[in-house]
């Protein structure tokens, strides 16, 4: 969302600067301008910025909470808690920490996760520390990645694919650290300390993020290799762009990108989504028994592994099989409208976006219209 600001500010910022140059051009001999034009000309500028920075919040709520914590909770959330856990009400004062092991509802006893706005509501029962939870360790897990799969492709000559792969394997400590911070409540242990040992995440993970790798890179593959089989160009010229309008390729250009993306939407809900909810629920497995969770959440998983016991063994981590099957339809589901939901949040989002800079940047517009004499 970011970059999309900086290039509608960046557009208009050069147009007022090339509108400024030529102004000088034609009339070399003006004056220097004065303060007060000096600071309209920066006004558009400092407007842009500000609304820019007033839109990181709601960024991020959108772009890492909605979009990654909120499926995690769906992903490992029983819709039948245990009896251990009791409810407390969504309507505490943000920064009310509840103690213990704890489930919060709505009033239809429905999963939490089954609405976006009781998800909303339980994050912020801990204020801006359990809506962001996990985002520095995200952060960090990101850039990590990267730059080693980065030095890997550069000193191995593996493909960047490969590469990341191999990265993301390496660093799977701190992608299972990060499910454990999403899953519990806040703590004002450091992050870092939730890194489990590497042998132990390794044997449990290495399957499913294999999985996951494989699953993510044939879902941009293979609508890739479709839309080359078919005559659908990857990427279209700069004058190609130029007379989209006019381009009398464009119903049959649309016509082809129907299947791709149809290919590409199937691939993603049947083979990325699927493998996501294995690695996550498997890493989830791996949570000490000393861990609460924020929802309602079965340690045994239906019975195929004794939470209580944590080390090295086979049998204290969920099989990759036992992850799918005791995911239920009603969590299918859930999971499936929970990324509708979010999709349809993230639309209005770029909408309002969009209007909000584009209302700006007609005020300012006519602002200066008015300004320079209707001229």
């Amino acid at each position: 969302m970011l970059h999309h600001i900086a290039a509608v500010g960046g557009s208009l910022a050069k147009r007022y600067i090339e509108d400024g140059l030529e102004a000088n051009d034609s009339s070399g001999s003006n004056p220097p301008a004065s303060t007060d034009e000096a600071i309209l000309a920066g006004f558009p500028l400092a407007i842009y910025f500000i609304t820019g920075l007033l839109f990181i919040y709601p960024a991020i709520g959108v772009f890492y909470t909605a979009h990654s914590v909120f499926p995690t909770l769906a992903m490992i959330e029983d819709p039948n808690p245990p009896p251990e856990y009791t409810s407390v009400p969504l309507d505490v004062p943000e920064g009310s920490v509840p103690s213990g092991e704890f489930e919060v509802v709505e009033a239809s006893g429905k999963p939490i996760t089954s609405s976006l706005r009781a998800t909303h509501r339980l994050l912020w029962v801990w204020g801006r520390e359990g809506y962001f939870r996990g985002l520095v360790c995200a952060l960090i897990t990101v850039f990590s990645t990267v730059i080693l799969a980065a030095f890997i492709t550069v000193y191995t000559f593996l493909p960047h694919f490969v590469g990341s792969f191999i990265a993301t394997v390496l660093l799977t400590q701190l992608s299972t650290a990060w499910v454990h911070i999403v899953i519990t409540p806040p703590s004002a242990r450091p992050w870092y300390s939730r890194i489990l040992p590497f042998r132990y995440v390794f044997q449990a993970t290495a399957l499913p993020l294999l999985v996951h790798w494989a699953t993510s890179v044939v879902a941009v593959e293979l609508p890739r290799l479709l839309a080359v089989m078919i005559g659908l160009p990857l990427r279209l010229s700069e004058e190609a762009d130029d007379n989209m309008g006019t381009d009398p390729r464009l119903p049959s250009l649309l016509l082809k990108g129907i299947p791709v993306a149809a290919l590409a939407l199937l691939l993603y809900l049947f083979a990325v989504i699927p493998a996501r909810v294995i690695l996550v629920r498997v890493q989830a497995s791996l949570l000490p028994p000393t861990e609460d969770t924020i929802v309602p959440f079965d340690r045994s998983f239906k019975g195929k592994l004794d939470p209580a016991v944590l080390g090295g063994g086979s049998e204290t981590f969920l099989t990759m099989r036992d992850a799918l099957t005791t995911f239920g339809r009603e969590g299918w589901t859930r999971l499936v409208k929970m990324y509708l939901k979010v999709f349809g949040t993230t639309v209005v989002f770029y909408t309002v976006v969009t209007v909000t800079f584009a209302l700006e940047g007609g005020v300012i517009l006519t602002l200066n219209w008015l300004l320079s004499g209707g001229k």
